[in-house]
């Protein structure tokens, strides 16, 4: 048997959270490995899209952008259908569209903040998860080495080192990263039989746009905010980049994965398994 060559996602892939930070890096590292289209949603403003689209035009793949509110069905499900009018079908998607909450205890919770954190980060992939579905169960397989099982599409839900642990004061974003696992995994089981792998991801410690905004500002950010996440990224053994987590999100949905289903990989340096003092 010959080398691979070829690109190693030749598809087309539709990346939610992608117009900017770690879900746009995630659309980027699709474009840089060969994809023929990229598809990014994102309720961000027009301005802000528009600069996504054009980190993912830069490495080659054409790019539509599409505004929608994955808390929304209706959005979502219009976002797929467009993605597929242009396209034709929907080989990849990594929903990684999510919000951080609230920082505070259980005890002093506002009950409405709980609800926006969970509608986003576990409603939201679900919303996702299953207009994905339905459309991928309508295609046929993308081209696959000799030997493997017809793959017509993968999908990859973004967890976080809170789909397994927790610390005080991240209730509402525990919880729901817990949900998104469970999503997965139930997603997993149902879509195999169609040819379709559903797995997750779980980014480690890097800053994004949303870090910087709910940690690493405000009054305490020069002093606690700063000291925690030096601290996290102690644990994780050094700083990382968000091609990091693109660069697997890419692999994850390659057919080369073909046995891989269900499954919530941690891209965390070894943080979750650091049990010791750094």
């Amino acid at each position: 048997m010959g080398r691979r060559q070829g690109p190693n996602a030749p598809g087309v892939a539709f990346v939610t959270g992608a117009a900017r930070g770690l879900g746009n890096a995630v659309a980027v590292s699709f474009a840089k490995e060969g994809a023929r289209a990229v598809v990014i949603v994102d309720i961000n403003d027009e301005a802000t899209m528009n600069e996504g689209k054009a980190k993912v035009e830069a490495h080659g793949a054409e790019c539509l952008a599409i505004r929608a509110d994955v808390t929304n069905e209706a959005d979502v499900k219009q976002a797929v259908q467009k993605a597929v009018e242009k396209f034709g079908r929907i080989d990849y998607a990594a929903n990684f569209a999510g919000i951080v909450g609230p920082p505070d205890s259980i005890i002093n919770l506002d009950v409405d903040k709980w609800r926006k954190t969970l509608e986003v980060n576990s409603t939201g992939v679900m919303l996702c998860t299953k207009h994905e579905l339905i459309q991928m169960m309508k295609q046929d397989s993308l081209e696959v080495e000799t030997g493997r099982p017809p793959q017509r599409g993968a999908i990859v839900n973004c967890a976080s080192v809170n789909s397994l642990q927790s610390m005080p004061g991240t209730g509402p974003y525990t919880a729901s990263k817990h949900a998104c696992y469970g999503i997965t995994k139930t997603a997993a089981l149902e879509a195999r039989s169609h040819g379709i792998r559903v797995n997750a991801v779980s980014p480690g410690f890097l800053v994004t746009k949303m870090v910087e905004e709910s940690v690493l500002e405000g009054d305490v950010a020069d002093v606690r905010g700063m000291a925690m996440w030096k601290t996290f990224e102690a644990r994780q053994g050094r700083s990382a980049v968000h091609e990091e987590i693109g660069d697997v999100v890419v692999l994850m949905c390659s057919p080369r994965m073909s046995l891989v289903v269900g499954q919530n990989l941690f891209i965390d340096g070894g943080f979750t398994i650091n049990e010791g003092d750094s």
